[in-house]
């Protein structure tokens, strides 16, 4: 019975931790910097991101604030994903939705119109417990 109590216990502990971490997205503070985890736009304007086991290469994004950039995304598993930008965890406002694709090794570019200095959300349209960031700046 012990047994029983104890793996059930492990097993509720697993699955909140799980569907706790899934969509928490907050912007910064006023001020702050980005994480320096986050992928980075490069002298082209580019910014490399990729997924596998589920997961995003990088929690968040840095763009240049009134520049047009390109995501590449690079899908590393079977598992069909994309790269979609929002204003926000609402999704109401949209700025990006790239191509749903398989992979794995599959990359593709989204072009992504000059978007004003801000704190933006990013997803997987197919997975959206995949999430993430856009540090406009």
């Amino acid at each position: 019975m012990k047994t029983r109590v104890s793996l059930s216990l492990v097993l509720v502990a697993a699955l909140a931790a799980c569907s706790s971490a899934s969509t928490e997205w907050t912007p910064l503070p006023s001020g702050a910097e980005p994480p320096a985890n986050c992928a980075r736009a490069d002298a082209d304007g580019v910014i490399e991101i990729s997924a596998d086991q589920l997961l995003f290469s990088a929690p968040c994004m840095v763009a240049p604030a009134g520049v047009a950039f390109v995501v590449r995304f690079t899908n590393d598993e079977a598992p069909p994903h994309n790269v979609a930008i929002y204003s926000d965890s609402t999704t109401t406002t949209t700025y990006l939705v790239g191509e749903v694709f398989s992979g794995p090794g599959v990359t593709k570019d989204s072009p992504v119109a000059a978007l004003p200095a801000g704190d933006y959300y990013f997803r997987c349209d197919v997975h959206p417990e995949m999430n993430g960031a856009l540090y406009v700046r």
